[in-house]
């Protein structure tokens, strides 16, 4: 005998495929439609009563209509993701928008920070540069910046550009000078290619070649060196006279990462002062008392380095001393010093 409950359920499947074989692709597109409609088939595979066709019929219309609203459930929320997806994006791009807008205009202003300390430096240098010919009248003081300025074009007002006052000429002279002496270095060596034959006289010569450019100056230098070994002066004029005397080794052919690296530079720095104040004194002819005196000092230094060298016990310590005080000048001239 025929199960007319089987009957009426094969019936009903026959219906429900043939309405929603249209609509395969679009269901397959969309999990939320897919989960809804496992919902559905669960829901009309439970057991069916029987009914004539006419009851079918209404069933299979049920199903049509529970079929459209779950389509247009389907259509809705993938309009809201659409929309949802939409507002993110945009909010995205309004940020994106937003942080390049910040980062454009913070470069902009750095470039124009930059341009105006370029050209205030560029004013200085040439008030500078316009004062040290009147040196030997005015000395080191503010007077002479104020008549530099004068005489280069500006306001005398213009001095307030310099509130370091007479050092701001000193500190000028004393860095000009050691370029100077760098460049004329870089020459001999082929920018420290060429190995040195003489290192010792290469160092006496160096340190008198960076001296010889004071003696024009050298009635006002006292007055130069009281400026510099002021309290606030005193860390600049340190680092400038540091790394002089690092460049001098460097170009002389010391590469050396020992503890002589230190001993020869802190060396050649206390002689070049001594030499440099003992200059102040000479009344010899074209200062061969001074010269003479440098020489001496250099073959001395020769002799102690030999004797710190066997020293083991102090080596540690001194290193990790002038290892700071290097750091130290580097950091006072500017993080961005390299070797010329």
């Amino acid at each position: 005998m025929v199960n007319i409950s089987a009957v009426n359920k094969i019936l009903l499947f026959q219906k429900l495929q043939a309405t929603l074989s249209g609509h395969s692709s679009l269901l397959a597109c969309s999990a939320h439609a897919s989960r809804m409609l496992m919902q559905r088939l669960r829901f009309h595979s439970s057991p069916i009563r029987m009914v004539d066709l006419n009851s079918r019929s209404i069933s299979s219309n049920t199903l049509r209509e529970g079929f459209k609203s779950m389509t247009t459930s389907s259509t809705m929320y993938m309009e809201s993701r659409s929309t949802e997806s939409l507002d993110k994006f945009r909010e995205r791009e309004e940020q994106r928008e937003r942080e390049y807008e910040q980062k454009k205009s913070a470069e902009e202003a750095q470039s124009e920070e930059e341009a105006k300390r370029t050209k205030i430096n560029a004013i200085r240098t040439q008030i500078l540069e316009a004062a040290l010919p009147h040196v030997s009248t005015l000395g080191w003081s503010r007077n002479v910046i104020v008549k530099g300025a004068e005489e280069a074009g500006f306001p005398s007002v213009v001095h307030g550009m310099f509130p370091e006052g007479g050092y701001a000429l000193v500190s000028y002279f004393y860095g000009k000078c050691n370029d100077e002496t760098v460049r004329r270095l870089q020459e001999e060596t082929k920018n420290g290619s060429l190995a040195v034959a003489d290192p010792l006289e290469f160092l006496v010569r160096a340190v008198r070649t960076r001296l010889d450019m004071v003696i024009p100056y050298k009635p006002q230098w006292s007055q130069a060196l009281a400026l510099m070994a002021m309290p606030q002066n005193a860390a600049t004029s340190l680092a400038q006279l540091l790394t002089l005397v690092d460049d001098i080794c460097y170009y002389a052919g010391d590469r050396s990462v020992d503890f002589g690296w230190y001993t020869r530079r802190i060396g050649l720095a206390t002689i070049m002062k001594m030499t440099e104040l003992f200059m102040l004194q000479d009344s010899s002819a074209d200062h061969a008392n001074t010269w003479e005196f440098l020489k001496n000092r250099m073959d001395e230094a020769v002799q102690i380095q030999l004797m710190l060298s066997q020293t083991e016990g102090m080596t540690q310590n001194f290193t990790r001393s002038f290892n700071s005080a290097f750091v130290t000048a580097r950091n006072i001239l500017g993080i961005d010093y390299m070797r010329r």
